[in-house]
């Protein structure tokens, strides 16, 4: 086998002169050396993408045949400088552990990707082409040919066929070749199921047979002999590539295809001719023009220096690593194995560093280039950024120039610190047919760039200094974004890796790079733990580490996390013995009566020890507990009553000076609180919940950092902060008072860490003590009567974990809440079994817990629906997504797949009056906005900003539903449906006193108040 970087020598063309096979009915004869003239070479005729004039005006196209060389040593090149060693060990675990032999089966997929193309369905497509291969190759069609056949036979799909074929007369066996032929099928996103492929195969009308068969076999020929990937297809007799290397091996052929056919880094030839090109110089010329970022490689040092200076260089402070960043790097270093980390301990205790201190370890033990940092919201996702983005910086490493990083969520365009981010080599060559269907039928003067679904760069950019964190333009697009060494994401896009979505393989290969951080991970509720544990199952498959944190884990997630990793580890564990020893139905899944009893999970001990890190590796469970530190002590007192008793309780601290928290959990009662204080506290009062527009909830969240933040006092004093639940997470906020709704005792505690959260900052009399007061419950615990939660908040969090938790705060009567000793203890009480509360609640509760359980049921059955299937389930990836939701993006519909729908959606609010459509009024912009013309790249972004959410109660009854959509279709703009940012966008128009209509609702806008909706 040739070495790793240096092309291949070709091998004896004898080597292929063998007699004619017949496979399933279809004559191949194995070719011999290509000759020079197309009539003698009718497969050289054979198109890629269709001559096309350029610019002086000469007619340029692409041979299969080169795009198909071409596309192979990209393989080659993205193996050897990119893709590194864990996820190629993935697959060399299939080939006898032998790296070398996965990387050519790599490239012989690369290079066989597209041999669908080479059919009637493909070919007939375009005239002129169909004319000349009729007239200079011989080439036939039937009679009943028409432009709609290449939908009827996708190219991808008879690809799977042709190659399955072609492995059949070579000897492979036929569920090795399936194995392999899927990704081929695959390529373009969606491998074809069972059926898809038996109708393929008789579909001779579209393939074509004769001189097509000739063509396509000697084509075959000239690609491997031409790329010296003999053995290769000799090392498929013996093997089997499993789901796990199928979804690697698919996601690096759809990369390589999409760079090898940018015609900017693969330059078209003139129509006819053949490029004169070794297609190993032409891959190195594209590849270095394309300039990814090379891989980051950790240095050794985390692996021996001390944390605390391991501490202090990555995140530039003067002090010592605490207990539990010494602990998670321990952990970190002690592992075996790619394993999973548990980090729990109490908020504000630097959980952040702690994570990446041990990401570093563990990329440098193991290999990996970077990280997923995933998080709850797109606010904590923003907050978060710039802290990893610091780390990304001063991390040292043995590779050279820029370094990789991407920000992913629905509004990422509109975060400035990443906007600000060097780009590296902007194209300016994007065209609107890159995102054209290859199967789709053209118009007879739409001779284009065929093959080619990869996304437009999102930003124009500009260049940056060498040796930096980049977003580089190629891994800046809305697919490719997975791609970047550092991803800093909402954890929907590490629970996507679960859902069965169009290019699902994409999210699998980026995640199989790098060491999996996710933080908050107590708020994914039961719909969203359905995709975490299965995507937890496909990274522990690769061998990915991860690394989960939460101040307040129940008992029961940390299970689920812990079997979820080890599910998968087992997979790969026991892939090749599986594939060899275990039945399998038709379709490649494992027969029921044949599945092996499960050994018992490992245990985790049941302790209430705090801060603990949990360790899982090699299937061993390892717990390490750190010291608790300086109890803190919390009053915990409820609050009744109308406003005045709130107003009455925040008077002392506010008129000392101290600033008040409150947080609602609802957004109307967030409104009604603050109009109330407003009255009295007049603009010493803010709001904050997640119905702004974008523009100003980005804005609300600086304000909210830089005034509450870590650092000077600045203009705290007297100030009240009403919002909802978007503070409660991953804000490092520290307000001296804190009043709050009845929620479950978890998100109590979050936030409760919002609370005196920052050490030495001066407190008024008032608050010399943490205090927190619990509304939202009437009246307060008692023996004497069941207390009712207020309606929303039960509408919102369900009646069972209330009353648990208001059974839990009543216990702290005259005795504060000491953390973090407390925090365990409560979190496991309040998600367990042990009865809670007086006896003359329990009829009410028990109620409650009934409810919750049919809820749960529902709700796990309902999100399994569009699950993608387990690693090891079937044999090939033949119907993956035979249920399929459709390209899955954070900004998308399909992507709220893997959180439970509460019927909500997103509209761009617009301001119309005399003039046309004006933004509104804040942002300070008068630009006029045509409703006929494609909005610009700026005007884009501008518009992005004014998307707000609207609740999903309008949608509430069949009619309110008919009536708002009628309503929103009014504003539909033919032109701006060409925007990747706007294209389905609804867009509500209000008057220029900011009001409007939708339906039977009044809607209003405010920049103080948010989006009002009244009926």
């Amino acid at each position: 086998m040739p070495k790793r970087g240096v092309p291949p020598r070709g091998h004896a063309h004898e080597r292929w002169s063998v007699p004619s096979a017949k496979v399933a009915g279809t004559r191949y004869r194995l070719a011999v050396a290509p000759a020079s003239t197309s009539e003698s070479d009718p497969w050289r005729l054979v198109w890629a993408k269709a001559p096309k004039p350029e610019q002086g005006g000469q007619r340029c196209w692409s041979p299969l045949h080169t795009h198909l060389t071409d596309t192979g040593a990209v393989v080659r090149l993205i193996w050897d400088e990119w893709l590194g060693q864990p996820a190629g060990s993935v697959v060399a675990a299939d080939c006898g552990g032998d790296q070398d032999v996965a990387r050519e089966v790599a490239a012989l997929a690369g290079a066989l990707h597209d041999i669908g193309k080479a059919t009637r369905a493909f070919a007939g497509q375009v005239p002129e082409m169909k004319a000349e291969m009729v007239h200079r190759g011989g080439f036939t069609w039937s009679l009943a040919a028409c432009d709609e056949d290449s939908r009827k036979l996708p190219h991808a799909l008879a690809g799977q066929v042709i190659v399955e074929r072609f492995l059949a007369a070579r000897g492979v066996p036929a569920a090795n070749a399936r194995a392999f032929g899927v990704i081929v099928g695959g390529h373009h996103g969606v491998p074809p199921t069972g059926g898809e492929l038996h109708v393929a195969s008789a579909a001779t009308r579209y393939l074509g047979h004769g001189e097509w068969d000739d063509a396509r076999f000697a084509l075959v020929d000239h690609v491997i002999t031409r790329l010296g990937l003999e053995d290769a297809v000799e090392s498929l007799r013996t093997v089997r590539l499993s789901d796990a290397s199928q979804m690697l091996l698919s996601a690096l052929v759809v990369m390589a295809d999409w760079i090898a056919s940018n015609a900017e880094y693969f330059p078209l030839v003139p129509a006819w001719r053949d490029s004169d090109d070794d297609p190993n110089v032409r891959a190195r010329r594209g590849w270095d023009a394309l300039a990814l970022p090379r891989p980051w490689r950790a240095t050794a040092e985390s692996l021996t220096a001390d944390p605390s200076d391991l501490l202090r260089t990555r995140f530039g402070v003067d002090f010592d690593a605490n207990d539990v960043q010494l602990l998670a790097v321990e952990s970190a270093r002690a592992m075996p194995e790619p394993g999973l980390l548990l980090i729990e301990a109490v908020m504000g205790v630097g959980k952040t560093e702690a994570s990446l201190l041990a990401a570093e370890v563990l990329a440098a033990r193991f290999g990996f280039s970077g990280v997923f940092y995933g998080l709850p919201t797109r606010a904590t996702a923003d907050a978060m950024f710039l802290r990893v983005l610091r780390w990304w910086e001063n991390l040292p490493g043995e590779d050279e120039g820029d370094r990789g990083v991407a920000l992913r969520h629905g509004t990422a365009s509109l975060n400035e610190a990443y906007r600000g981010l060097p780009r590296r080599r902007p194209t300016t060559t994007a065209r609107s047919a890159e995102n054209l269907d290859d199967d789709a039928p053209l118009a007879s003067d739409h001779y284009v760039d065929i093959g080619r679904d990869v996304d437009a760069p999102v930003w124009a950019g500009r260049h940056g200094a060498p040796g930096g964190v980049v977003a580089h333009h190629w891994t800046s697009g809305r697919k490719q974004a997975s791609f970047a060494d550092s991803v800093i994401a909402t954890i929907d896009h590490e629970l996507l890796a679960a859902l069965s979505s169009r290019h699902v393989v994409l999210r699998h290969l980026g995640l199989a790079r790098q060491v999996v951080v996710l933080d908050e991970i107590h708020a994914a509720d039961t719909w969203m733990f359905v995709y975490l544990a299965r995507a937890l199952e496909w990274l522990a498959r690769y061998g990915v580490p991860v690394i989960a944190m939460s101040a307040t884990l129940a008992p029961d997630q940390r299970r689920q996390l812990v079997e979820a990793y080890e599910k998968g580890r087992r997979a790969r564990v026991s892939a090749l013995a599986e594939e060899s020893a275990v039945p399998r139905d038709a379709a490649g899944l494992v027969q029921p009566r044949f599945r092996r009893a499960a050994s018992p999970m490992p245990e985790i001990p049941e302790l209430d020890d705090y801060p603990r890190l949990t360790t899982l590796a090699g299937g061993v469970v390892t717990t390490r507990n750190a010291p608790p530190g300086a109890a803190r002590g919390v009053d915990v007192e409820w609050l009744s009553g109308d406003h005045a008793a709130l107003v009455k309780a925040v008077e002392p601290v506010l008129t000392a000076g101290g600033c008040v928290l409150v947080v609602r959990n609802t957004v109307r009662r967030a409104v009604e609180t603050y109009r109330e204080l407003r009255r009295v506290w007049g603009e010493s009062v803010s709001l904050t919940h997640s119905r702004f527009v974008a523009f100003d909830r980005l804005r609300n969240d600086d304000w909210l950092r830089e005034t509450f933040g870590p650092g000077d006092d600045g203009d705290r004093a007297g100030r009240i902060v009403v919002a909802t639940q978007v503070a409660e997470q991953s804000l490092d906020v520290d307000f001296d008072l804190l009043v709050t709704d009845l929620a479950p005792i978890d998100l109590v505690l979050q936030r409760i860490g919002r609370l005196q959260r920052h050490a030495g900052r001066s407190r008024p009399a008032a608050a010399s003590r943490p205090r927190c007061l619990v509304a939202g419950l009437e009246p307060s615990p008692s023996a004497d009567v069941v207390p009712t939660p207020e309606r929303g908040s039960t509408a919102v969090y369900g009646a069972h974990h209330l009353l648990r938790t208001a059974a839990l705060l009543a216990e702290y009567d005259g005795r504060p809440l000491d953390l973090p000793t407390d925090v365990p203890v409560l979190v496991r009480r309040c998600y367990g079994a042990e009865p809670l509360g007086p006896a003359t609640w329990q009829n009410a509760m028990t109620e409650a817990e009934r409810d919750f359980r049919k809820a749960q049921s529902d709700a796990e059955h309902n999100a399994t629906v569009y699950r993608l299937r387990a690693p090891g389930e079937a044999s090939s990836l033949l119907g993956l997504l035979a249920n399929e939701t459709g390209e899955a993006e954070t900004s998308t519909g399909i992507a709220k797949q893997v959180r439970q729908a509460d019927g909500g959606f997103e509209v761009v609010l617009l301001v119309n009056d005399q003039d046309g459509l004006r933004l509104l009024p804040q942002f300070e912009d008068d630009r006029p906005l045509h409703r006929d013309v494609p909005p610009n790249r700026e005007t884009e972004r501008l518009l992005a900003r004014s998307m707000v959410r609207v609740p999903g109660w309008v949608v509430g009854n069949e009619s309110w539903t008919d009536q708002v959509l009628n309503d929103l279709s009014e504003n539909y703009f033919r032109e701006w449906q060409k925007s990747p940012v706007l294209g389905g966008q609804l867009i509500l128009l209000l008057s220029p006193e900011l009001t409007g209509r939708m339906g039977p609702f009044i809607v209003t806008y405010d920049a103080e108040v948010g989006l009002g909706v009244e009926k």
